[in-house]
């Protein structure tokens, strides 16, 4: 069964909604009829990617005004890696796009936080999924189709390198060919794909917990179908964003961030990191990527009773089930399955290397440990108030970052640099974090990229 499409677009999360809004209203701007599809491989009950769960951060200090080191920040995380041009397309729309998903009905909320300047994030009310269902209410008024249990698998050129199409796979396995002038790339990264984790992150990566539901979906599919045509790589491959999460629960995200305030040991009582390294929007990934490669990827955050008294320790402690409490160190190691005298040791040693200082744990107070490997740099308290209480936890894994390579109109670039013929991808398909991820910028990318591809697309189809 073949169907005829101008543009096709894969995924529907808020990459592929932007693009497929963007793309009708251009088309409808400019007096054409564009045919478009939008195909998402889950069910309906799940349609939306990571985009559905996410809470969906803006780093931005008000409806009209980005961090004020946004675009620096990026580089300065990615260690100069990211292209400069694509991130200043990306700083210099960003606002201009939320006035578009607000205008849509997508209403945005401060959200104090502890980013290092302005200490203040932005983020919709009703987080991802409120921004995709409210793109979706528009793109169907434009008469844009959604269709679900759609898998694409291959991208089909003609003689000279143009796409002209693409396979895809419906519920049953039944194959069809959908013919287009454009496709938009945008079903997510490869979280999903044991494979693909286990040939970039490494041979343990499939016991990687994964942090929603979605995951499952994200296969890397999007990423393929462009390398088997010739697509050039981005981003860090071996690399991934994550979380810390109790591992004892079996609910979404359900997270423990307050490690910072504790100490984090492993299964021979044994610090392995700096838990003070830096704020928690800036550190959680680092410690989820940490603990995994622990023994048994598991770690162990260890409290005493002045952490209590910390008033954001309930916003920074996400798990519904109790932590594990003991009257001394040695029953608390015998309680979570540690070594007691490797905790007691550790306990022992860190506790005389704190220094003196005032505790904030309302931003970077500097107090730290002298003399220890590895240091606390931040929130260095000495833990000797009985009882003892603990969290077990293990890293996720919530979107890798290796994907396409893109230029600043969504084109997807070919290992020569040129733009591949009706090819855009936007959101996790495109290559773009390396080293360090910048908190709130994931969904804004996604969104901008997106609303360029969509543009672009119709712009490509229509001067043809």
């Amino acid at each position: 069964m073949e169907k005829d499409y101008d543009i096709a677009i894969i995924g529907a999360g808020a990459a592929g909604m932007s693009a497929a809004l963007s793309a009708a209203e251009v088309s409808k701007e400019m007096g054409h009829d564009v045919r478009i599809v939008v195909l998402e491989r889950s069910e309906e009950a799940d349609w939306g990617g990571n985009s559905r769960w996410t809470t969906s951060n803006f780093r931005m200090i008000d409806e009209s005004h980005l961090y004020p080191t946004f675009e620096e920040d990026i580089m300065k995380d990615s260690e100069g890696k990211a292209s400069r041009e694509y991130v200043h397309r990306l700083a210099h729309e960003a606002i201009d796009t939320i006035t578009w998903i607000r205008s849509r009905g997508v209403v945005l909320e401060a959200r104090p936080g502890n980013w290092s300047i302005s200490g203040f994030k932005m983020g919709p009310v009703g987080g991802g999924l409120e921004i995709i269902t409210k793109l979706r209410t528009s793109t169907e008024k434009f008469g844009v189709s959604l269709l679900f249990n759609m898998t694409a698998y291959k991208l089909i050129q003609d003689d000279n390198g143009n796409l002209i199409g693409l396979l895809v796979r419906d519920r049953s396995g039944v194959s069809r060919r959908i013919t287009t002038h454009a496709t938009i790339l945008a079903g997510g990264g490869f979280e999903g794909n044991c494979e693909m984790l286990t040939k970039y992150i490494g041979r343990d990566a499939l016991a990687l917990r994964t942090d929603v539901p979605a995951t499952k979906f994200h296969m890397g599919e999007c990423i393929n179908m462009a390398f088997d045509i010739g697509a050039a790589p981005s981003g860090e491959f071996g690399n991934y964003h994550g979380d810390v999460v109790d591992s004892r629960s079996n609910t979404y995200r359900a997270s423990i961030r307050a490690y910072v305030y504790g100490i984090l040991v492993n299964n021979n009582g044994e610090r392995f990191i700096d838990e003070g390294m830096d704020e928690i929007s800036g550190s959680f990934e680092f410690m989820s990527r940490a603990i995994f490669k622990q023994p048994g990827h598991i770690a162990y955050v260890i409290f005493d009773q002045k952490t209590r008294s910390i008033e954001s320790l309930g916003k920074d402690v996400k798990t519904s089930l109790p932590p594990y409490e003991a009257r001394d160190l040695t029953e608390l190691a015998e309680k979570i399955g540690i070594s007691p005298a490797g905790l007691i040791r550790t306990v022992d040693e860190f506790n005389k290397t704190v220094e003196p200082g005032e505790f904030n744990p309302t931003k970077l107070d500097g107090k730290h440990t002298s003399g220890i490997l590895p240091p606390k740099s931040n929130w260095a308290v000495e833990i000797d108030s009985p009882p003892y209480f603990c969290y077990p936890v293990e890293g996720t894994v919530q979107f890798t970052w290796g994907g396409v390579a893109c230029d600043s109109h969504a084109r997807v670039l070919a290992a020569n640099g040129k733009p591949i013929s009706g090819l855009y991808a936007a959101g996790e398909t495109v290559g773009f974090y390396y080293h360090h991820f910048t908190p709130g910028t994931a969904v804004l990318m996604a969104l901008t990229y997106g609303r360029i591809a969509g543009f672009e697309a119709v712009q490509s189809i229509t001067e043809h």
